[in-house]
Formats: C-alpha cells, sequence, structure tokens
C-alpha cells in the first residue's frame, strides 16, 4: 500500500486521457515497487470521466490520489501533479509506461539518501514501432551536460527524478512550450545545478510520442529553447544555432529520402 506519510520521499505523478488500457498497465508496475514513503497520483483529463476510476478500482492495494480535470494538455497536467506533490522527489510516468524492474525505486531511493541531489537520471528502454528494444545511450552528463543538452541530447523525462523544490523553483513545466515543456525544463537546470548519474535502466516506454509524429514543430520549439534559456552563456547559445540548422536537415534527410529508399 502506498505511504501517505506527511512527508514522502517521492511522488509518482501520472498523466492519463482515454487511455485506461495503457493506465493499467502503469498501475500495476508502480503496485510492484517498494512504496514505502511513496505517493502516487493520477492526473486524469479523459472525457469519459468512468473509464480511470473502474480501472483504478482494480487495484485495491494501490492507493491513488485521483484528480480529474477539464482536458488541457499533457503539460499542464503534470504542472497540476506537480503542484499537489508533497514528496521531496518527483517522477513523471505516462500511462502505459512502465518501470523496467520491481527494484527500481528501491535503488533510487538509496542513491537520493546517499548523494541528496538536486535531479537523477537514468536509462530507459524504447519499445519501437517496429517492436524493437533499444535502450538509450549513455552519455557522462556531469561532464558533457552543457553540450549534451544544449544539443538536444538529454535524459527523458521517465529516466528523471527530479527534487519538487527545484521544478517550482525553475517555474514547473512551461507550457509554451507545448512538445518540449519537459526539454526547456531540463535545460533550466543545467544553468543551476549538475545530474546525478543512476547507470541502471529505470523505465520502458513506447515510441512514437507528439515529440515523434510532430518532429519539425518538436525542432522549432527545441530551437526556441536553446535561444532562451540559454541567453545568458552567450557564445554558447550562438553555437547552438548551427547545430540546430545541421541535425534539422539530417532528420528532414532522413524522413524525407533515405526512409523510403530503406523500405
Amino acid at each position: 500500500m502506498v505511504d501517505h506519510a506527511p512527508h514522502p520521499w517521492l511522488t509518482v505523478i501520472t498523466v492519463v486521457k482515454d487511455a485506461p488500457a495503457d493506465l493499467a498497465r502503469t498501475l500495476a508496475s508502480v503496485a510492484s515497487q517498494d512504496l514505502s514513503s511513496v505517493e502516487y497520483l493520477v492526473i486524469d483529463g479523459s472525457n469519459d470521466r468512468d473509464g480511470v476510476p473502474e480501472v483504478l478500482a482494480r487495484f485495491p492495494a494501490l492507493t491513488t490520489a485521483y484528480v480529474w480535470r477539464e482536458p488541457s494538455g499533457i503539460y499542464p497536467a503534470m504542472n497540476e501533479g506537480l503542484t499537489l506533490a508533497r514528496g521531496d522527489y518527483v517522477y513523471f510516468a505516462n500511462a502505459g509506461d512502465v518501470f523496467f524492474d520491481t527494484e527500481v525505486l528501491g535503488r533510487v531511493r538509496k542513491a537520493t539518501e546517499s548523494m541528496s541531489p538536486a535531479w537523477l537520471f537514468g536509462e530507459v528502454e524504447i519499445l519501437s514501432e517496429s517492436g524493437q528494444r533499444v535502450i538509450t545511450e549513455r552519455w557522462d552528463y556531469a561532464d558533457e551536460q552543457a553540450t549534451c543538452f544544449s544539443r538536444g541530447r538529454f535524459p527523458c523525462h521517465q529516466g528523471t527524478f527530479t527534487r519538487r523544490a527545484l521544478l517550482l523553483d525553475q517555474g514547473g513545466f512551461d507550457t509554451s512550450y507545448s512538445i518540449v515543456a519537459d526539454y526547456a525544463a531540463f535545460l533550466k537546470f543545467t544553468l543551476v545545478s549538475d545530474p546525478t548519474h543512476l547507470d541502471f535502466i529505470i523505465a520502458t516506454f513506447a515510441e512514437g510520442g507528439v515529440s515523434t509524429t510532430r518532429w519539425r514543430e518538436s525542432f522549432r520549439q527545441f530551437h526556441r529553447a536553446r535561444r532562451e534559456i540559454l541567453k545568458p552563456r552567450g557564445p554558447l547559445a550562438l553555437r547552438e544555432y548551427g547545430e540546430t540548422v545541421k541535425n534539422y536537415a539530417a532528420v528532414e534527410v532522413y524522413r524525407s529520402v533515405w526512409s523510403k529508399i530503406a523500405r
């Protein structure tokens, strides 16, 4: 059962919209973890207000704080979860995301107790549309984070645990970035603190989100985030303009030309 102690070490937040079957997978995964001093929130933006409560009822041992809100997008819902959270750290698991194994939260808690970092990240396993399982490349962000983050190489939010106070201090998720608000938040983090790397896989999730299907708009928002947030770094921000153009051109060629040839 989830421990609703006055000050949980972690709040896990799941945002769901019209995806009860996906939510059920996430609930089963959360229920398999060590949930001592863990708070769990479900923010529901579904049009059908009955579907999610029915799924929650199938997990009676998992005590969940449930909030329904008018559908308004994933980042406003994530901000609402952040506002309601009481844990020292927050973790966002979309409906359908699952922890890689049953020991993940226990290992993360040990890391937070021994190091007390501002934010932590590990690898994730991505299930591609073709059925392949791909584990994200390991980067040494402690040494390379300025370059990696400014060029769009950053941990997925499914692999990241953040101090609630840090995310609140940085303004939560800026909803003007409708696709890449998590990236914008992480980019802000790099200006004030260094992340701690966890040398294990945190979660598995399916490829094919909005940032993939609307990749051109994603690039525009990535570029805007770099331009606005990295402004204090001066020359670094200017250098990354060219990097954005180069990456955009490479993806355009792949999606427009090579992907058709490869078929």
